[in-house]
């Protein structure tokens, strides 16, 4: 009896380290974006983690209520309301979003269409991508990885709609290598002069922006920005979809090498350059009108120190005014993060927002609506 007891009393503490272990954990992966990159090695991944410890706790949470344990229930309480605001950017409850208003709206996408699919020559096939580009009809779409490798009007999958697409969009241009614009209204591109500190860092940033005056009279300047890609190679990301659905052993020193060299070090070394590309795009938002929408592909999740610096005290997030529940825009071998993003400022409310599970990318394209105030 003495022997249960004391068995008892042991798992209860046990429970109680975890629990506590894991509030940690949350709290870690809420604001460890507020820490540079540079001087950490940790929490830069512990953002990656943030929704899956916000998921533990609150199951960590329930069950301790369920089980009658309110007072322990109170760690995991507490490190909830104090991850609040990191946690409404990647779960905001918005349930009654969305508006019928068409007065002074216009909608943007952005959309990495990673070269509008696999090249093949051979396809004729219409782009999955394109064609939800041309449907959706939106007033601006601001494309990242649309003619990374070659001229996508030739490539047989697009070619085949570019009528459609000059008639939509009258107005579209490349921008830095990478970036792309279809627009519905004429604008003037930004001058590279305006962003040689960002190009004389040889980072693998592209940014470019993008200056409309639209029909009733507002002016606005719109910047596509994509930064650094990670560098994971095919067989980087065949090995983390083996793992995480455990179909590769992690106990030889050969494979727990491979895990370091292919994320730990990958990853470290992009969240430090993000910071520098974050501070320069800082830069270009706090030179630009009242006015502005930025969206891209950050590669950063909306709790990083990158997200955190680009977005500054000034830029609101279209998915934080206006979605419900978590969810993620790059998907490719068991990867799901949010790392793409629109963000906004001046004298315009976002009114909607969406992300579709259309194209033929790794990545999945949002719109945002927004209405002049």
């Amino acid at each position: 009896m003495k022997r249960i007891k004391i068995g008892k009393r042991s798992l209860k503490i046990t429970l109680i380290v975890i629990t506590s272990l894991m509030a940690i954990a949350l709290l870690a992966s809420a604001w460890g974006g507020l820490v540079h990159p540079a001087k950490s090695r940790i929490l830069p991944f512990m953002t990656l983690a943030l929704p899956l410890t916000f998921v533990i706790n609150v199951v960590i949470m329930l069950s301790w209520l369920i089980a009658l344990r309110w007072k322990i229930s109170l760690i995991t309480l507490g490190a909830l309301l104090l991850s609040y605001q990191p946690l409404s950017t990647v779960c905001p409850m918005n349930l009654f979003s969305g508006s019928n208003e068409k007065e002074n709206t216009f909608k943007v996408m952005t959309f990495n269409v990673a070269n509008f699919g696999p090249y093949n020559p051979k396809n004729h096939e219409p782009s999955k991508s394109m064609r939800y580009i041309l449907d959706q009809n939106v007033d601006f779409v601001l494309l990242q990885e649309g003619s990374q490798e070659r001229d996508y009007l030739k490539l047989s999958n697009v070619e085949m709609m570019s009528d459609e697409l000059a008639q939509k969009y009258p107005y579209h241009s490349d921008g830095r290598r990478d970036l792309m614009i279809f627009s519905k209204y004429p604008y003037t591109v930004v001058p590279d002069s305006a962003f040689n500190a960002l190009y004389e860092y040889k980072g693998g940033l592209y940014a470019k922006a993008f200056d409309l005056r639209l029909p009733d009279g507002q002016q606005l300047r719109i910047i596509n920005v994509h930064l650094r890609s990670i560098g994971m190679a095919e067989g980087d990301k065949e090995f983390y979809a083996d793992i995480t659905k455990g179909g590769v052993r992690v106990d030889k020193r050969s494979e727990l090498r491979r895990i370091k060299h292919s994320f730990y070090n990958k990853l470290t070394t992009a969240f430090r350059r993000h910071a520098i590309e974050a501070e320069v795009i800082r830069s270009i938002i706090d030179n630009s009108p009242e006015n502005v929408i930025l969206c891209g592909d950050f590669n950063e999740v909306p709790s990083s120190y990158c997200y955190r610096t680009i977005s500054g005290d000034d830029m609101n997030d279209a998915f934080q005014d206006c979605g419900a529940g978590m969810t993620y825009t790059f998907h490719d071998r068991r990867m799901y993060f949010k790392i793409d993003h629109i963000l906004y400022r001046g004298k315009m409310q976002a009114l909607d927002w969406c992300r579709d599970k259309e194209g033929d990318s790794d990545h999945y394209p949002q719109v945002a609506t927004f209405v002049w105030k």
